[in-house]
């Protein structure tokens, strides 16, 4: 009888849960805060412009996180922290700083806020020079009297002079640690001023008086109103208005924006996977505006006091003002495990790439891991990517606001990091650029004069590009903007001794890409392989210029036949293969394909990566009904538009001919204007393809990257859960796989398999 009361009680709360995650209103409902987002879209639009300027503009001014938001439950779990490790990290307010101290590793703290390094010093400095009674009341009470008291009498004179400075100012400024910085102001509307007008002021109490979380969640459920406009709130208003008051940048939201429930999952999350009474101090901090003994942080624990002194006063933390890369290069200690956080969302590729590669210079190469967190569904850079790193269970993350979680173990990375160059020393004057833009532009109307024009690819291709030749490199520089992240992601094998064939490489511009010992130290033999003679001839006098004619050669052929193979490496000897804006002008890309899979390595060594223009985004089809047939119209004039150069762009079932042999392990697309029509934006994509080892399974505790199935079919997967949360597992399945049905363990039993039903929708293949 009463698991029979249990699951009687379950059921509301479920379809309410459900009824919260899809943002189900009633239609009055939904017609007037639809209204009201309509009428806030203008002040969205002015605040997107000044997002990241407002973020960076009270850096080194003001605290942006009064609170460390990431569990450090996890990393310890992970980590296995001892006196002989060094962590890196970034310092944020110092809390998980100072739980990896607990542990007794010597942990260097970084932050280009000045703000929050003095935040985390004053708790360090405290720690080491009061008793515990006094830390507590400071830090988990917010006792501000108390604190300026000992500040002037005992506290100062331990501080750095930048952080003294600081804190004389700010000291008598702050009333409550719990709601200082912009993220505590933002807690404190969202926590104490709206959680009260939508009917929640009662969990204040609730928590309080200790209320156990099964009663939390079933008087929650009952709620279904106040939660269901909570978290429409959340998601349309306070996600693209307030988070710049959280610290979160443009960068970072464009990861996620794709999802329309994020803040919906995270309330699921916190309200019915937590125990927000004892066992979530993120969130009841924020709500209660102090901590409780029995839900904190455990820096403010009695227990670990004493030894986190004695670690702070043995010169266990080292505090530094500044970027990672700078404070990186100036540790001498071999570090063994580098916490970044999430701060790799805020960065471009480009700038993931430099950090890792001087990170991988300092870490100890069989002790080193690397752990980060992220807002985005999956590994969102290439360079983090071939770092071959696993996914961290998350099923008792406590913030609830990351996507995925990663560690990588650098002894079990096959991959090098070297310097990339990314910066063209000859800019085109104007008048050029122009003269060579118009030849682009015009050459449809008059190409027969050209002798292009007879279904003969290779005279086509030598036509075209003979007019430009001389200009061809400089003018795409500002067309193709996605062959520079191709050459940045591309990989480099330890040991080096790896073979590149470069299909369609035309000039060989995309041997600047890497410096000249880069390449002699990786590369054994390289092959720029063009069906035109006159970019081929610019090729021969730039691998003279760069001294590379013993092992870089150029081939003039057409790569789609079969006659190819005798000109170059033998099949399955090669480690890369390129296709640098070239793919999209080939005939049959199938055949293109098929010959560079006979190419590569087999058994997961080698790779084909391609950079091309695309037909469409990664997410289209998350798209409102609306913008998704903008986007469609778009599409299609684009298609019109480039073929009329013999451009045909990509399409989502363009490397469905690679599969089983060649699987996508990587699939990023931008958008990039087209010189001088600027409205012209077409998607470009970097897709790189990896001689599949074996048909991936759903194996527990790894995710699935692809499941194939014929077009309408269905697909049926069991696997052993990553969390407990379906729709945190969601976003890690291709963007069209949609959930049919879901069974799930209401008491989500840790040794409990998930089924999920996934039906395709009307998609290729290779999307499903």
């Amino acid at each position: 009888p009463s698991a029979r009361r249990a699951r009687t009680m379950c059921r509301p709360t479920a379809e309410m849960r459900s009824k919260l995650l899809a943002h189900k209103m009633s239609p009055l409902l939904e017609i007037f805060l639809n209204v009201v987002l309509l009428a806030a879209t203008p002040v969205f639009f002015l605040i997107s412009l000044v997002h990241d300027w407002l973020i960076h503009s009270i850096i080194n001014n003001t605290v942006i996180y009064n609170v460390s938001w990431e569990d450090p439950r996890m990393d310890q779990r992970e980590f296995n922290l001892s006196d002989d490790d060094h962590v890196i990290t970034i310092a944020s307010a110092g809390d998980n700083v100072l739980d990896y101290i607990i542990e007794g590793a010597k942990v260097t703290a970084v932050d280009f806020n000045l703000c929050q390094i003095a935040f985390c010093e004053l708790k360090a400095i405290a720690c080491q020079e009061l008793e515990y009674e006094e830390f507590w009341a400071i830090f988990a009470k917010s006792d501000m009297a108390l604190l300026r008291r000992r500040y002037q009498e005992t506290l100062r004179q331990h501080l750095s002079i930048k952080s003294a400075e600081w804190w004389d100012t700010n000291v008598h400024a702050i009333d409550s640690f719990m709601y200082c910085g912009s993220s505590g102001v933002a807690a404190w509307w969202l926590f104490r001023v709206l959680f009260p007008c939508i009917g929640l002021g009662w969990l204040r109490q609730a928590m309080l008086d200790g209320m156990p979380a099964a009663e939390i969640r079933a008087r929650l459920g009952r709620q279904e109103y106040g939660l269901r406009s909570l978290a429409w709130i959340l998601d349309k208003l306070l996600l693209q208005g307030g988070c710049v008051f959280a610290g979160v940048p443009q960068r970072q939201m464009q990861l996620g924006m794709h999802r329309p429930n994020n803040l919906a999952v995270v309330m699921d999350r916190i309200f019915f996977n937590s125990d927000l009474s004892f066992d979530n101090y993120f969130f009841a901090g924020y709500i209660l505006g102090e901590y409780l003994q029995h839900n904190a942080p455990r820096y403010l624990r009695r227990e670990h006091y004493d030894a986190m002194r004695a670690n702070l006063r043995a010169g266990k933390l080292h505090l530094f003002h500044g970027t990672l890369i700078d404070a990186i290069e100036q540790t001498t200690d071999p570090i063994t495990v580098a916490s970044l956080l999430d701060h790799m969302d805020w960065m471009t590729e480009r700038q993931v790439h430099q950090e890792i590669t001087v990170l991988l210079r300092k870490m100890n190469p069989t002790t080193g891991r690397i752990f980060w967190r992220s807002f985005a569904d999956n590994v969102h850079s290439p360079a983090l990517h071939w770092l071959t790193p696993r996914a961290v269970p998350d099923h008792d993350d406590r913030v609830g606001m990351y996507w995925s979680t990663w560690i990588s173990h650098l002894k079990d990375c096959p991959y090098a990091f070297e310097d990339r160059i990314d910066t063209w020393g000859e800019r085109q004057a104007g008048s050029s650029m122009l003269l060579t833009g118009l030849k682009v532009v015009t050459f449809p109307f008059w190409k027969r004069l050209a002798g292009a024009g007879n279904n003969d690819h290779a005279k086509d291709m030598e036509a075209f590009y003979s007019i430009q030749k001389e200009g061809y490199d400089q003018f795409r520089e500002h067309l193709l903007h996605a062959r520079s992240e191709l050459m940045l992601s591309v990989p480099l094998k330890k040991g080096g001794n790896m073979t590149w064939v470069d299909v369609g490489g035309g000039t060989a511009r995309n041997l600047e890409y890497l410096p000249v010992p880069v390449l002699r130290a990786y590369f054994k033999e390289i092959v720029i392989v063009d069906v035109s003679k006159s970019l081929l001839e610019v090729a021969q006098r730039r691998i003279a210029e760069m001294n590379l004619q013993d092992f870089v050669r150029v081939v003039e052929h057409d790569v789609t036949l079969e006659s190819v193979f005798s000109r170059l490496p033998e099949e399955g000897t090669v480690d890369l293969v390129t296709m640098s804006y070239s793919l999209c002008m080939i005939p049959s890309k199938p055949l293109a394909l098929a010959n560079a899979s006979r190419l590569v390595k087999p058994r997961g060594e080698g790779i084909i990566a391609v950079a091309d223009f695309h037909a469409s985004g990664l997410h289209d089809d998350s798209l409102p009904p609306m913008a998704g047939w903008a986007r469609s119209v778009e599409a299609m004039f684009h298609r019109k538009w480039f073929a009329q150069d013999g451009v045909f762009l990509l399409e989502d079932d363009t490397f469905e001919v690679a599969r089983p042999a060649l699987e996508v392990v990587w699939d990023r697309r931008v958008r990039g204007t087209v010189p001088f029509i600027p409205v012209l934006q077409p998607h470009h994509a970097v897709v790189m393809l990896q001689a599949a080892a074996e048909l991936l399974r759903g194996a527990p505790g790894r995710r699935v990257r692809h499941a194939s199935a014929a077009r309408g079919a269905s697909v049926r997967l069991t696997a052993r859960p990553l969390s407990p949360h379906p729709h945190a597992l969601l976003p890690h399945l291709p963007a069209n796989a949609r959930l049919k049905s879901l069974v799930q363990d209401q008491n989500r039993a840790p040794a409990g398999d998930v089924s999920f039903r996934f039906e395709s929708r009307a998609v290729p293949a290779a999307q499903t």
